[in-house]
């Protein structure tokens, strides 16, 4: 998000000074519309390869009685369990991304008001507003690394169930089937996945970066008497 800078030669008018202010207004209320529309389009992959997982396994080819490998249920009953929390987490986020934009909003609002009022240096407001979408920025980052981690566990679930497929097909045997040493991997490494997303998600929520964008932003600066 490009920050509106005023020119060291331009004189500085309330005029000029409001016109910079609903610009960057609008520039902020543009990149949260964009990462809503990110945030709605993941939230849907991740629902449609949660679906097509459970569809897999339900076609997964067995001889009459043969069951899965043994600890084959139970990992892949983990890895829909926790594609599906993932999903809702996502759906959660999107929620509050929208209270967290309304706030914006007022916040900005206000903010117009008070130096329409004359209460406030337009400078000292300026350089706030381009903290707080700094701020802003730091949080999107955080929030797409999260996601990123998601799509990589995803992907990861989505390979591993494809071959296991393609094993219990071929049908070559009693020793065709996945392995129990790679069952214990699959299961060891959807654990440290979740272990890495989970910890990330504590230190970089998208929530925590907007609570430090309203700390570091929203505060009205002293007044110079």
């Amino acid at each position: 998000m490009a920050l509106l800078r005023r020119r060291d030669d331009e004189p500085l008018t309330i005029d000029g000074e409001h016109e910079r202010l609903r610009a960057i207004r609008r520039a902020a209320e543009e990149e949260l519309g964009r990462l809503r529309r990110e945030l709605t389009e993941r939230v849907a992959s991740v629902e449609r390869k949660e679906r097509e997982l459970a569809d897999a396994l339900a076609k997964v080819p067995r001889k009459p009685g043969e069951p899965l490998p043994a600890g084959g249920d139970e990992t892949l009953t983990r890895a829909q369990v926790s594609l599906a929390a993932r999903a809702q987490e996502l759906s959660k986020r999107e929620a509050e991304l929208a209270a967290r934009e309304k706030a914006l909003m007022k916040q900005e609002t206000e903010m117009a008001r008070r130096a329409g009022g004359g209460a406030l240096h337009p400078e000292s407001r300026l350089a706030q507003i381009e903290a707080r979408l700094a701020a802003l920025q730091e949080a999107e980052k955080a929030f797409a690394r999260t996601q990123a981690e998601l799509a990589a566990l995803s992907e990861e679930l989505a390979s591993r169930e494809a071959a296991l497929a393609e094993r219990e097909h071929e049908g070559a045997g009693p020793g065709s089937g996945a392995s129990r040493a790679e069952l214990d991997e699959l299961d060891d490494r959807l654990r440290r996945l979740e272990q890495e997303t989970r910890d990330d998600s504590v230190e970089r929520t998208f929530g925590d970066g907007l609570r430090r964008l309203e700390k570091k932003g929203l505060r009205a600066p002293p007044s110079n008497d």
